[in-house]
């Protein structure tokens, strides 16, 4: 009866794995966030498109595969609008994303983001006011926009950040304190070639497997079965 249990466990994995190799995702509002002013700075040959407006910076809300998620933006050269759907999103390791020309970020970087969501998130999504939210997410973006060169041969950009809401002096906090952080998150980030790349938390084990048994809901009947009849 183990036997059976761990083949049929297996066989829904695999699934879930072919399944999220595309992803639908939906935009949702951010929130909670602030409007901040954001200035991108291409280094020279950088595909990285200029940029000096105002934005939203904090937690970024996305559907994905029907599932509410929360995130923050990680993608610098691209732009969406809210209730936009895309059907080409994929997971990916941090390090490894964005795409191209924002990306990839690199081990480092991808370190530092983790560091910062274990310490900071958690405040950023009680913050009603989205200073934390903003800071947290400014703070990513300049983190990963620091003017070095990036992965594949791209020279990189810089990001920074003006506001009169607190945001600013806020991110500088916790750019300061990342030397002495040591906790990580356990993230990941969906990355799209038309849509925005996200950094998002990954699924704790349990959700992973129920969703894989739901997959397979014909075998997960079969099991039930099998162990009525094992327990008469």
């Amino acid at each position: 009866m183990r036997k059976l249990q761990v083949a049929m466990l297996a066989v829904a994995l695999a699934g879930a794995g072919s399944a999220s190799a595309s992803l639908t995702v939906v935009i949702d509002t951010p929130n909670p966030s602030q409007i901040v002013n954001l200035v991108v700075t291409p280094a020279g040959g950088s595909l990285v498109p200029a940029f000096s407006g105002g934005v939203y910076a904090g937690i970024y809300n996305e559907t994905v595969d029907g599932v509410y998620t929360h995130s923050f933006c990680i993608d610098v050269a691209h732009d969406v609008s809210v209730g936009e759907i895309f059907n080409d999103y994929s997971y990916s390791a941090l390090a490894s994303a964005p795409a191209t020309p924002a990306g990839p970020m690199g081990a480092a970087t991808a370190n530092n983001i983790e560091k910062l969501w274990a310490q900071y998130y958690t405040a950023a999504q009680a913050d009603n006011t989205g200073v934390t939210a903003a800071a947290l997410q400014v703070a990513i973006w300049e983190i990963e926009g620091n003017g070095l060169p990036l992965g594949n041969g791209n020279p990189g950009y810089t990001v920074t950040e003006s506001d009169g809401a607190g945001v600013s002096t806020l991110v500088a906090t916790m750019l300061g304190a990342l030397p002495s952080l040591t906790a990580k998150a356990d993230l990941q980030a969906i990355v799209s070639p038309d849509g925005q790349s996200y950094v998002v938390a990954v699924p704790e084990p349990t959700t992973i497997i129920a969703g894989a048994l739901l997959l397979l809901p014909f075998g997960a009947s079969t099991l039930r079965i099998l162990r009525r009849n094992r327990m008469a």
